[in-house]
């Protein structure tokens, strides 16, 4: 029996030790199978052929685990020293968070007067911002941190829109 005669068969013969080539050798057997006796079905067969026939790629040798890559020695270097270090930073961070989360929050919930009535924005403002404590303080803490950034961008907006002075005339002098 040749591989033009039956493909599947003849892949299914072909005795390989690797899974993957055995798997591409018998997906080109099914196209080959599938195709009505002709040129195309002699090309592909001869594909069959040739990939059965080449000599099974070897394997690259897998690196050794102690070799790592230069990024994994630094990635390492990085988390044994400064791990101490970050972790400091990060609980100063969080401390300093929940400060001044504290004290904005002292700010907001401190008595609005009565008279302003139901419907104004610095009340409601409070109110939502209360309630916001309550229900999510993770997203209450970036809200404020943002809201913090913008601020401190303001005056950097309102010195870009001012216009530019006219420059100062020097005083006419006497000569003609």
């Amino acid at each position: 029996m040749t591989a033009l005669d039956d493909p599947l068969a003849w892949a299914e013969a072909q005795a390989s030790g690797d899974p993957v080539r055995q798997r591409v050798l018998q997906a080109l057997a099914r196209r080959a199978s599938a195709l009505p006796p002709g040129a195309l079905r002699e090309r592909l067969v001869s594909r069959l052929v040739q990939r059965a026939q080449a000599l099974p790629l070897v394997p690259p040798a897998r690196r050794v685990a102690h070799a790592a890559s230069p990024l994994a020695e630094l990635v390492a270097t990085l988390q044994t020293a400064a791990s101490t270090e970050l972790r400091n930073v990060h609980a100063h961070r969080r401390t300093w968070n929940a400060l001044r989360l504290t004290r904005r929050m002292a700010e907001v919930s401190a008595p609005v007067p009565e008279h302003l009535g139901p419907l104004n924005s610095q009340v409601l403002a409070a109110r939502a911002l209360q309630q916001l404590q309550a229900l999510a303080p993770d997203y209450l803490q970036r809200l404020l941190t943002q809201l913090d950034a913008l601020a401190a961008l303001a005056p950097l907006r309102a010195d870009a829109e001012k216009p530019a002075r006219p420059a100062a005339r020097k005083p006419a002098t006497g000569k003609r």
